[in-house]
């Protein structure tokens, strides 16, 4: 995934925090013991967030131990483990890290992510695609979809967004079952919308270069990162905003079980916050550092 749902800790109450970075590291554990270490690389805060919303929508309680870190073995922190679910959630995040990947190789050649690709994921993605076939055809599907609506330019914006939109709904409809609801879908759905324009508004600086689609760019003459974030900031925050509207207005009447505390965090401020932070900058926006 991206890396762009993250929670607002400054309004965060510790007791949400630990929880989150519980799940956080559980999720990297879990996807090392399944696919061993270079895999926990994939571990991002969107995975993170899906993890912590399919187990609150279950109810899915999770078993907390204190264990050391790969990057810090002597510090001891809370971590979730490993269970069922999360089981689940990791084969999902390995095939998506394969068709990321595969689309960054397409995007820009990288030999570097060809290799990872060649030598690692792809290896890991097959196990996985035999582990969890309908998950996998989901994001399959999803992903030649929108591949082939990018490479034919197409103009209809909210049909491409859709298309990666509509694989975190069925991906949730698929690992929470009966606990499933139409708000929970609609929910996921927007989140998916908001993190594929939030995406393209983040990289039209480097799509511009390579001369690759970008929904912002459809139209549009391409100068610099402050010529472009001042052309078409109310673009992007009429956009933006707009599935963030929808994402609330579905959290009022999704019936969480658990957890609910780090899911109201990250609707209601998180991305928010980093709504507000990528409309603001001439940089990258996207987080890589661990929380």
């Amino acid at each position: 995934m991206f890396g762009y749902v993250i929670p607002d800790k400054p309004n965060m109450f510790i007791k949400d925090f630990t929880l989150y970075r519980a799940f956080y590291c559980g999720l990297c554990k879990a996807i090392g013991k399944k696919c061993g270490t270079l895999m926990r690389l994939t571990t991002n805060y969107d995975m993170t967030f899906f993890s912590v919303f399919v187990h609150a929508l279950t109810g899915t309680e999770i078993e907390i131990s204190n264990e050391g870190c790969i990057l810090n073995p002597i510090r001891k922190k809370s971590i979730a483990k490993s269970n069922p679910l999360m089981d689940k959630v990791v084969d999902a995040n390995t095939v998506l890290a394969h068709y990321k990947a595969v689309d960054d190789v397409r995007d820009d050649n990288s030999a570097g992510k060809k290799f990872a690709d060649a030598l690692v994921i792809r290896r890991h993605f097959k196990k996985a695609c035999k582990r969890s076939p309908e998950a996998a055809e989901i994001i399959r599907k999803g992903f030649e979809e929108l591949n082939r609506l990018e490479a034919e330019r197409c103009e209809n914006v909210d049909l491409i967004a859709h298309q990666f939109a509509d694989i975190l709904k069925e991906l949730t409809k698929l690992l929470t079952g009966e606990d499933y609801s139409e708000y929970a879908g609609n929910l996921v759905y927007n989140l998916g919308r908001w993190v594929y324009f939030a995406d393209a508004f983040d990289d039209a600086d480097e799509d511009a270069k390579k001369g690759e689609f970008n929904p912002f760019l459809i139209g549009y003459e391409y100068k610099d990162r402050e010529t472009f974030v001042k052309d078409k900031h109310d673009e992007a925050a009429f956009i933006l905003n707009c599935c963030i509207k929808e994402m609330s207005d579905s959290f009022d009447k999704v019936a969480l079980k658990k957890y609910e505390g780090v899911i109201t965090n990250i609707v209601w401020y998180g991305i928010k916050e980093q709504t507000d932070t990528l409309l603001r900058r001439t940089d990258k926006c996207k987080k890589r550092t661990r929380i």
